[in-house]
């Protein structure tokens, strides 16, 4: 009976310690636990979500319209359960963390879209199409492909950021050069400003482009305006009617404009240095913070950006006027010449018409050498009194 009490109670003991020990279970364990049956749980509804999906694929496929509704439908509830499990699960996880710390993806953000081609669309490309916001697109690419991470990847690179706020269509930003305007004629080699209006965007706010390059989404002032900033860049052209496309690796001068525009939407960038003599395209780049070129909330609109061509010589826009009077001149000279060799197969009318406007053309040459504006006027008489046939001598346009 001694013993027997003895061992009854070790046993009681024993169990005691085999209680404790099962009571003092690491807090990490217990949560790697909880997340594990989580897992499982969230697993088990996204496989019976697929079934659901596929069972109701194969019925649309079986039946018309009313058969395609429902499996839509069914589809639609499956995609709501899984959601709805994830929530639970994503909050579980979290533990309740602020939703821009959380490396889980919130279900509430999530957009389903489609291929677009339901149905089909003659020369129109299928969209891809992702369950969680092509959250992990990048990693497909990797390491070949890396993450842009800020950075300006030269070889190319793959960008998980999302695009961010998009404006309203009241709020589509747009700019115009004040300064040099379209075909102006500006000196060589001289500073000038750049003068550019700009509305429905507030520029002058830019993150750090060596670190943080694409790296923010796109976002909105409180009046839902874009916040971003704006580029200046002016490209070497051959001619202002060349079609040679440009290089786009190859500018003449290149700012980002930090300024804030003025109170009349007005940004002024100095070209201290000028630009040498020629022709030039000259355009913005309007960006969101990170550089990004602005995203705006439909596919038909007008430019964002503006873009001007003009022309840099030695004298600037004196020399240019006097170029297109000495150009007219010639013109009218040409027109004489015509004249005459109509004249010399004519009549003594003709040959008298000829010698006048062959005098007419050598005053306009002297008085176009000269500089004057008699250089123009004097061309276009000397083009008028020559033959029909020969045409009307012209100023270029610049």
């Amino acid at each position: 009976m001694k013993f027997s009490a003895s061992f009854s109670a070790l046993l009681v003991v024993v169990s005691f310690i085999a209680g404790s020990s099962a009571l003092a279970v690491p807090e990490d364990a217990l949560v790697a636990r909880a997340r594990g049956g989580q897992a499982n749980q969230q697993q088990a509804a996204a496989q019976a979500a697929a079934a659901k999906a596929a069972a109701a694929k194969a019925a649309a496929a079986k039946g018309g319209k009313a058969t395609t509704a429902a499996a839509k439908t069914t589809a639609a509830a499956s995609t709501a359960t899984a959601v709805a499990g994830q929530t639970n699960n994503a909050a579980a996880a979290t533990g309740g963390a602020d939703a821009q710390s959380s490396t889980t993806l919130d279900p509430s953000v999530i957009q389903l879209t489609g291929t677009g081609q339901d149905p089909p669309v003659a020369g129109q490309s299928s969209a891809l199409v992702s369950q969680n916001n092509f959250i992990n697109f990048c990693k497909q690419t990797l390491p070949g492909t890396p993450l842009t991470a800020g950075l300006q990847t030269t070889s190319g690179s793959c960008n998980p950021v999302p695009i961010g706020l998009i404006p309203s269509t009241a709020n589509i930003p747009a700019s115009k050069f004040q300064n040099p305007k379209n075909m102006d004629v500006i000196a060589a080699n001289t500073a000038f400003n750049v003068s550019l209006a700009v509305k429905n965007i507030q520029i002058g706010d830019f993150t750090n482009a060596q670190q943080t390059y694409f790296a923010n989404p796109q976002t909105l002032n409180a009046q839902g305006q874009i916040i971003g900033h704006t580029h200046i860049v002016i490209e070497a052209i051959d001619s202002l009617t060349s079609t040679t496309v440009t290089d786009p690796l190859r500018f003449t001068f290149f700012k980002g404009v930090d300024d804030p525009a003025n109170g009349q939407g007005i940004v002024n960038v100095p070209v201290t240095a000028g630009v040498p003599a020629g022709f030039y395209r000259m355009g913005t780049i309007m960006s969101s913070s990170s550089h990004q070129p602005v995203i705006v909330p439909i596919a038909q609109h007008g430019l964002c950006d503006d873009v001007v061509y003009f022309q840099a010589t030695a004298g600037g826009a004196a020399a240019g006027n006097n170029a297109g009077g000495a150009a007219a001149a010639a013109g009218g000279g040409a027109a004489a010449a015509g004249g005459g060799a109509a004249a010399a197969a004519g009549n003594g009318k003709a040959a008298a018409t000829t010698a006048a406007a062959a005098t007419k053309a050598a005053a306009a040459t002297q008085a176009a050498a000269a500089g004057g504006k008699g250089a123009a006027k004097g061309g276009a008489q000397a083009a008028k009194g020559g033959a029909k046939k020969a045409g009307k001598g012209r100023p270029r346009a610049l």
